[in-house]
């Protein structure tokens, strides 16, 4: 199976295969020579070919077998992001739910982001609103779930999202 990079690779390749390996570092934003590294290796294992157009330049083909690993390492991504937002949510879900048992009634997201997404799929079947300031926030008894660091927050009690799910999840394989 391919790695991250090499998927980066296989990807700008499939755009266009007539990329010089210096053009690949830099849309990959990967080193050149770990750029000739990936070639290689991508070459050695069939799931590219390469065609020599000059003495300094070659063409890029991906394989039948290129794109059979590259749909699955995207299908495989996908699970993982489903999985991953899955958990997030429960997450969340379970932070509402204590400060439901604990009597807070009203709930504000602040944000317009992913996280502010999943934080709304957790939230249904509550009171809450969404804004994208803090000064739309209307009345002192609602609890802000936010996705980043916002440090004025004017007195309102919140939950750094972020900070609290970083711990557990960003950043997992």
């Amino acid at each position: 199976m391919v790695n991250e990079n090499e998927l980066k690779v296989i990807e700008e390749i499939t755009k266009k295969g007539n990329l010089t390996q210096r053009e690949l570092s830099s849309k990959t934003n990967l080193s050149l020579g770990a750029v000739n590294i990936i070639i290689k290796r991508l070459v050695t294992r069939g799931i590219i070919k390469t065609r020599g157009l000059t003495a300094k330049k070659a063409e890029y083909m991906v394989t039948p077998k290129g794109f059979s690993e590259k749909a699955k390492k995207t299908y495989n991504y996908m699970l993982k992001t489903v999985d991953l937002v899955k958990k997030v949510r429960e997450e969340i879900a379970k932070l509402v739910l204590d400060e439901y048992n604990r009597g807070q009634r009203k709930f504000v997201i602040l944000g317009n982001d992913d996280l502010a997404d999943i934080i709304e799929l957790a939230l249904k079947g509550f009171d809450y609103r969404r804004v994208n300031s803090v000064e739309e926030i209307d009345g002192t008894d609602a609890l802000v779930f936010v996705g980043k660091a916002n440090s004025k927050l004017n007195g309102y009690r919140f939950i750094n999202l972020d900070e609290r799910l970083s711990q557990v999840y960003w950043g997992v394989d």
